[in-house]
């Protein structure tokens, strides 16, 4: 499908109730970094935009462990994200708390506006439903107040999204339904509240296929659409989240990633001065949503219902980019359930760095549906580009300073580029096939060093940024790795030392990695590796 000149990618935001874990860094956030950058590489103008759910309750739930407000909790966990995010070379053009200064009134006006539009045109209806309530709090027991299992698969559950099978469920069909926090049991209550349903299901369906969603990731938009027919929550219970003077006290307005995005337009039709913004019909600005495969309710169904609401004024992603959850040695990767590897830990504490901790993570083909790493897994993959880095790359940087001229010419790199660029647009991404890419071309050193390097550079750029400029900048070119300027290969200049900088650290052992590896117990309580 056409990627048009301009490019917004919205990263599902995280929500600020803990650090990120090598789940997130090598799903979501990895993925709009790589597709990004490769978009740039071959001309087109990329902004990357995202910022932490504030208004998500699993932020209160958070700082109710931690003894501190919702507003100290979310803040600095907000920050601490945006560390994490750049530490491991993800790079944003904006990182917005939706609930600070600088956006808090925008962002509730858009949410405002949203949902009075969806009243106009009849798309939101008010709706009587059963909340459960603690019998010994009186709390509504919705988000992260509430345990259970799955209505589908019958796993342990919460919220309203399953995380094993991708499944959305509204609060009334959780089985065996309980405080999360106090095991109390509940008793229901009846309540009013705004939901919308796709306008036209067939629609929803014939567009993602349409746009490449791989089957394992449209599955469970099908069951939606058969079962509730796109059904949607636009307002729900609690005291924390989007309030409105439209509504009671007790509602907030639904706080959802559709949204979330369309207030990232709002901020990038600032940024550059566009006529309107990107979700606006024929915006000429392709968006991207990019989220993991336990929100395919909120990423795939939310914007196309919205969408048909709006008759005329939203227009929902133009590509999707769906991942599936990564599990470390046998379990699902979880902040709430302490396990994983935090990636603050991981890169601050290790000699790990941001390109080999990418490196290990891309080798996951988590855009093909869940998949499995460990702490043996992932230092043979930072042994091995060590090992590469040390016995072929920085050789063949020496080599340079004993060329007499440069090499005017790069077909065989720019093409191997371009194909590598092919599995890096927003439909249908596969990053492991990419990164298999770059191995081929990394272990067949062409005769001349030059083009080598070059290609080197074009196919490190996307997933490895520091080796690529580090062999772009060694070649003598300015910038980052572009395919125009490959074109021209212009003659290597001389200005810089005759030997590359030698690899900062010899092989990686595991037991350096064991003091950051965080473990669930088997009875599901969280626990910590010796």
């Amino acid at each position: 499908m056409h990627i048009h000149h301009k490019v917004l990618l919205v990263p599902m935001q995280p929500t600020p109730n803990g650090r990120l874990h090598i789940g997130h860094g090598g799903g979501t956030y990895l993925r709009a970094d790589v597709i990004a950058r490769a978009l740039r590489a071959q001309g087109h103008e990329v902004a990357v935009i995202t910022g932490s759910d504030a208004y998500e309750d699993w932020v209160v739930a958070a700082a109710h462990s931690e003894g501190r407000s919702p507003e100290e909790t979310y803040r600095d966990h907000h920050a601490g994200i945006a560390r994490d995010l750049a530490r491991l070379s993800i790079d944003l053009d904006v990182w917005i708390d939706p609930a600070g200064p600088d956006h808090r009134d925008a962002y509730r006006r858009l949410h405002e506006n949203v949902l009075n539009r969806l009243r106009a045109t009849g798309a939101a209806r008010l709706e009587k439903e059963r909340i459960p309530y603690a019998q010994d709090t009186g709390r509504p027991l919705v988000g992260p107040w509430i345990a259970g299992d799955c209505p589908h698969c019958e796993r342990p559950c919460g919220g309203s999204t399953c995380t094993y099978c991708g499944e959305y469920f509204v609060p009334e069909q959780i089985l065996r339904a309980r405080s999360r926090l106090t095991d109390s049991p509940v008793e229901w209550r009846t309540e009013e509240n705004w939901f919308a349903a796709a306008a036209d299901p067939q629609a929803v369906t014939d567009r993602h296929r349409a746009a490449g969603l791989r089957p394992v990731f449209l599955a469970p938009l099908l069951r939606a659409l058969d079962k509730h027919g796109g059904r949607v929550r636009l307002t729900g219970q609690g005291d924390w989240g989007v309030r409105s003077g439209t509504l009671p006290v007790g509602k907030v307005i639904s706080n959802g990633y559709f949204l979330y995005s369309v207030y990232c337009g709002e901020v990038h039709q600032a940024l550059t001065g566009a006529a309107v913004n990107p979700f606006a019909p024929n915006s000429g600005v392709t968006t991207v949503g990019l989220f993991g495969s336990d929100n395919s309710t909120p990423g795939l169904l939310v914007p196309d219902v919205l969408a048909q609401g709006s008759q005329g004024a939203l227009s929902p992603f133009d590509a999707t980019v769906v991942n599936g959850m990564l599990h470390f040695e046998g379990r699902k990767c979880s902040t709430s359930k302490r396990h994983g590897i935090w990636l603050s830990e991981l890169l601050e504490g290790t000699s790990v760095t941001s390109d080999e901790l990418r490196y290990a993570l891309l080798h996951a083909p988590l855009d093909h549906g869940p998949a499995e790493t460990s702490t043996e897994t992932l230092t043979g993959h930072v042994n091995a580009l060590r090992e590469w880095d040390a016995k072929v790359l920085r050789p063949a940087l020496d080599r340079l300073s004993e060329q007499s001229g440069p090499v005017r010419r790069a077909d065989l790199a720019l093409k191997a580029a371009a194909d590598q660029y092919a599995l890096l647009t927003p439909y249908s991404p596969d990053l492991t096939a990419a990164v298999r890419a770059l191995e081929d071309w990394a272990r067949t050193p062409l005769d001349a060093d030059a083009e080598w390097l070059v290609g080197l550079a074009l196919l490190g750029r996307p997933l490895l940024p520091d080796l690529a400029g580090l062999v772009w900048a060694r070649l003598g070119f300015p910038g980052e790795p572009e395919l125009g300027q490959a074109e021209r290969f212009e003659p290597i200049p001389r200005q810089f030392p005759d030997t590359a900088p030698a690899p900062a650290h010899g092989p990686l052992d595991a037991a350096a990695l064991q003091p950051y590896v965080h473990l669930q117990e088997p009875d599901g309580q969280p626990g910590a590796s010796s």
